[in-house]
């Protein structure tokens, strides 16, 4: 979401973010991640694993802003798996028949290459 009108970080810290914990046995350590970032940190404690990815997160925020995009909480439950495009019809004519010549739908052959180059 380049080249919008971005608020300030305090207003980004706000957002309701979802932290995901996991102890690591082998390191008597905490692991720490927001959820739909790629933001993470770690703590030898509940309590250090909780300041410490609150605190990745607000450097995070703030490299974001500085790039020019706006930190977004993803609502998975708002997921629902749909995807529209446009395309011009030249595209369209030449999904529809390599989708034909593999036997699949243009959803399925889209669906493919996405996986394939997004995993």
């Amino acid at each position: 979401m380049k080249n919008k009108k971005l608020k300030p970080k305090e207003h980004y810290l706000t957002l309701p973010w979802v932290f995901e914990f996991e102890y690591i046995p082998e390191e008597d350590a905490y692991t720490a991640a927001v959820k739909g970032l790629m933001c993470y940190s770690n703590g030898k404690t509940m309590e250090d694993a909780t300041k410490n990815i609150k605190e990745a997160l607000e450097l995070h925020i703030e490299g974001m802003l500085e790039s020019g995009v706006e930190p977004v909480v993803v609502d998975e439950t708002k997921i629902t798996g749909k995807l529209n495009i446009r395309t011009s019809k030249s595209t369209h004519l030449k999904l529809i028949k390599r989708a034909d010549e593999e036997g699949v739908s243009v959803s399925h052959l889209i669906n493919d290459a996405i996986i394939k180059q997004y995993g």
